[in-house]
């Protein structure tokens, strides 16, 4: 039995080498694997856990680059598509601390849109226990199908359905669209993720806190508001929402933070913590990965985890 299947967005990631300048500043890069669900496969396998990826790549030498660097995690990847025409997806990056992290997408005619219903049924959705899959992969047709059809899959087999919204505003006409398409899938879903622009853009306002009681309306069971520094809300049908503390540490570059937190969460819940010691989990190891460079490659171990909590003065979440 696996523990995770993360459903998606695979990429090359180019992040500026050069801190605090803007992209007129910038002389060289730094190559990493990215990409919201492979980069969770790669956090929750350093974490321990059996994480498997379903996305696509290109038969170009990106496709190669992104394969290689998961084989060597130990993701598995048996069952990614290489599809000849298409291209491997990129992001390249400046870093610009504390509060301006630049994002320029190429996704035109990507790898891992191409993923189709065929690609779900070969996947072993049904003998993994939580299903990850995330907003973007709702961006476009066939993968918008494939995603929603991963969803009904996990549910008819009793699997756990945890839905990242991941709202990437370049990639949709307007916030209604990507709305009125994220809605679809989280209703189909046991659990959620976002940030507070995420979840007012699935809900269609902007107040947070409302946005969040509209998703659980909507048949969403329980939703993680986070909210950065100020550390996140757990909300629930049954309950008033529960705030889970922040660790605290200097930003070096907030791209990735959310894919590290819903690693440590992921790993919490599989082990049957309760929900506020699985996103506290999810907290420190996003507080990690704002200190480091990039995000899949940054990703901490477990051991790397204890001994941050540890050093914070805080006890090791059970």
């Amino acid at each position: 039995m696996n523990d995770v299947i993360c459903v998606g967005r695979s990429s090359i990631d180019l992040y500026a080498h050069e801190i605090g300048v803007p992209i007129t500043g910038v002389r060289s890069f730094d190559a990493y694997v990215g990409g919201c669900p492979t980069n969770v496969s790669v956090g929750t396998r350093r974490l321990g856990l059996r994480s498997v990826l379903l996305t696509a790549v290109g038969t170009d030498q990106v496709g190669d680059f992104v394969l290689d660097f998961l084989r060597r995690e130990g993701v598995n990847v048996e069952h990614v598509p290489r599809i000849r025409e298409r291209r491997t997806s990129a992001a390249l990056l400046t870093i610009q601390p504390p509060d301006r992290f630049p994002l320029t997408f190429y996704r035109d005619n990507c790898a891992d849109l191409a993923l189709t219903i065929e690609h779900v049924r070969a996947a072993p959705i049904a003998d993994t226990r939580v299903v990850f899959l995330t907003g973007t992969g709702l961006s476009e047709d066939p993968s918008r199908t494939a995603t929603l059809f991963a969803a009904e899959t996990a549910r008819a087999h009793g699997r756990t359905v945890l839905v990242d919204i991941d709202y990437r505003p370049g990639l949709w006409p307007s916030p209604e669209a990507f709305g009125v398409n994220v809605r679809a899938l989280l209703a189909r879903a046991d659990l959620a993720i976002g940030t507070e622009e995420e979840v007012c853009a699935a809900s269609g306002t902007d107040d947070p806190a409302e946005a969040a009681r509209r998703l659980l309306d909507l048949g969403v069971p329980v939703l993680i508001l986070k909210r950065g520094s100020e550390g996140a809300v757990i909300y629930r049908r049954d309950r008033e929402p529960a705030a889970v503390a922040p660790f605290r540490v200097e930003v070096l570059n907030v791209l990735g933070a959310g894919d590290a937190f819903a690693s440590g969460f992921i790993h919490g819940y599989v082990n049957g913590m309760p929900l506020e010691e699985a996103v506290r989990l999810g907290n420190a190891v996003g507080a990690i990965v704002v200190t480091r460079h990039g995000c899949a490659n940054f990703m901490p171990t477990l051991p790397e985890v204890h001994e941050f909590i540890l050093q914070q003065g805080a006890p090791i979440p059970r």
